[in-house]
């Protein structure tokens, strides 16, 4: 008996060291050294409004805004840029708790105050008139921003968008979520196994999130402070009413959307090109792949947004109009033409 008590003293030591140890942030990364491990020589720092900015600005030519996903930053699109960058100047912001972009002194995490930055950001830079693409939750700045500021958005590109009302069927974490202890031990770490299991979800066999995606997401995850400042960017998070913002928008727009997403389903997709009904628009849709497509199947993705960007997909887009409800009662339905 005395062997068994103190036994489980040993076990109950251990595991309120390890209680300890995952809730004092010993594990976690201080900015600083993630910016010794991810700063590169093309990488740039703003203060705009009292927040640290971190962004990458290359190429010349019309300018192109790339907004990122949630647990993404800046780094996720080399590619993108690679490829933009001798026709375009593109800039690339790390979003707020994303990448080597500092705290909020207010705390303010919503995604109004992104929207803010990213204009003061532009105003620094002196970029009066630029495209945007925006991926996952940046979709949710990328068109809000072209919806309040029309004079200044030439061109959207939508990638597999959040911002649109959310059931129980439409939750992009149904099925997901962890209860009890497990959940509690995942907000305070990740191991590198789970990291890839976890953004494995999003993208579909064969293909899969590469090495150097997983590094860097293990290691951003660990980030000092992220786990509350992305509490307070979800506590005040309301999705509003999409559909009159997306009526606000009067650029041309193209929407890209993986056709095997399992974390925002590719109907979607028509939603938005539905609620578009002042802005010109183009739907592609791509088989075999996920949520992350611009990494998934990247020359391709980057070869139809190099076409959009360049005009040369003009003459595949529709305008979406909405006709009035009729006399008889019966509804009619949105009339496509060729634009």
């Amino acid at each position: 008996m005395k062997w068994l008590l103190f036994a489980l003293l040993i076990l109950a030591m251990v595991v309120a060291l390890a209680i300890w140890i995952l809730d004092s942030g010993r594990l976690d990364l201080s900015l600083a050294e993630l910016e010794n491990r991810y700063v590169t020589p093309d990488s740039r720092f703003a203060d705009v409004d009292g927040v640290r900015v971190h962004y990458v600005d290359q190429g010349e030519g019309p300018a192109a805004l790339l907004l990122h996903a949630s647990f993404m930053n800046l780094r996720t699109w080399d590619s993108m840029a690679r490829s933009l960058k001798d026709n375009f100047r593109v800039i690339r912001p790390d979003l707020l708790i994303a990448g080597l972009t500092g705290p909020e002194p207010s705390g303010d995490y919503s995604f109004d105050r992104n929207l803010e930055l990213v204009d003061g950001l532009m105003n620094q830079l002196g970029i009066e008139r630029f495209a945007i693409v925006a991926t996952s939750s940046g979709g949710i700045v990328g068109f809000n921003y072209a919806a309040r500021q029309p004079d200044r958005v030439s061109r959207l590109v939508l990638i597999n968008s959040a911002g649109l009302p959310r059931t129980r069927a439409t939750d992009p974490n149904r099925g997901r979520r962890q209860g009890g202890i497990g959940r509690w031990i995942a907000d305070r770490y990740q191991t590198p196994d789970k990291v890839r299991s976890l953004l494995a979800l999003n993208f579909v066999p064969p293909n899969q999130p590469p090495d150097w995606l997983v590094a860097m997401n293990y290691d951003m995850w660990r980030r000092a402070g992220r786990r509350r400042e992305a509490a307070l960017q979800m506590q005040g998070f309301r999705t509003g009413d999409p559909q009159a913002v997306l009526a606000a928008i009067a650029a041309p727009t193209l929407i890209l959307w993986g056709l095997d997403n399992a974390t925002v389903m590719h109907l979607e997709a028509d939603v938005f090109q539905h609620w578009l009904v002042n802005a010109p628009t183009l739907l592609k849709k791509y088989p075999g792949v996920g949520h992350y497509l611009y990494l998934e199947t990247p020359a391709v993705v980057e070869a139809d947004i190099k076409s959009f960007l360049s005009g040369e997909l003009d003459g595949q887009l529709l305008e979406i109009r909405k006709v009035p409800y009729t006399a008889d009662g019966l509804a009619s339905s949105p009339a496509s033409s060729t634009n």
